[in-house]
């Protein structure tokens, strides 16, 4: 069974708490490319769209605890992690080391203003 199987048609949305919106949406839309979509905008919400993959996107909402508490990570899934990884260090992001966690599935980690940790995954060309 495969969630189309239980929800129908469905979308993804990965909440993100942060303290402040208007930084957050520009560091997430300038550091990662993602696109800002405004009709899913409030004062205390802002979701962005992946590009290219369609129905998924990162929800921002403005929170005064659970910032950067670094439990659920987000996790984008990349064909090259090196090159993903220094095209995030040449926009100023901090990335840590790839680690191979085994089964040829590479792994690092970065974070937003807020300390949220995201991540970089590679899968095994297998």
């Amino acid at each position: 069974m495969t969630l189309n199987d239980i929800f129908g048609e469905y979308a993804f949305v990965a909440k993100v708490n942060v303290s402040d919106l208007a930084a957050s949406l520009e560091w997430y839309e300038s550091k990662l490319g993602l696109i800002p979509d405004p009709s899913f905008q409030t004062a205390t919400w802002a979701q962005l769209n992946l590009p290219g993959i369609p129905q998924v996107a990162i929800g921002l909402s403005v929170a005064s605890q659970g910032i950067g508490t670094g439990g659920a990570v987000s996790t984008f899934i990349v064909a090259d992690i090196t090159a993903a990884s220094n095209g995030l260090i040449e926009q100023g992001v901090q990335v840590g080391p790839i680690t191979n966690v085994g089964d040829g599935v590479l792994l690092c980690f970065f974070q937003d203003p807020d300390g949220n940790a995201l991540g970089l995954r590679q899968n095994s060309p297998s």
